[in-house]
């Protein structure tokens, strides 16, 4: 089945039962048939989410039987999303302060925001 389908196949399920995106920490509900959210699901890898796809089978949410080459594939998302995750710097001022602070910078002569 190419993906094209595969993706025409998601695109067509519904919210049939609690499911939520599989980006750690993120509730938010989506339709069994898909991995994650619009914006964690275009955060991963292009060659994450082809393999993600290429693993798929229409189905395995309504039966529980996702295949092992689905699994491992899943499996790696998790492991790149924990990489991503621990190397992800907080956003800073040129100072090198940290962003949404009001309180005084002297070193940049600014308000931190």
């Amino acid at each position: 089945m190419s993906i094209e389908s595969k993706a025409e196949y998601v695109r067509g399920q519904g919210q049939t039962r609690k499911h939520h995106c599989h980006w750690p920490g993120c509730d938010k509900q989506v339709p069994p048939a898909m991995w994650g959210c619009k914006g964690h699901w275009f955060t991963l890898p292009a060659s994450l989410r082809a393999r993600i796809w290429a693993t798929y089978r229409p189905g395995q949410e309504v039966n529980g039987t996702p295949s092992a080459a689905y699994i491992e594939a899943a499996k790696a998302v998790q492991e790149w999303i924990a990489e991503h995750e621990r190397h992800k710097l907080p956003a800073t001022r040129a100072c090198g302060h940290p962003l949404g602070s009001t309180r005084w910078c002297p070193d940049c002569e600014e308000a931190r925001t």
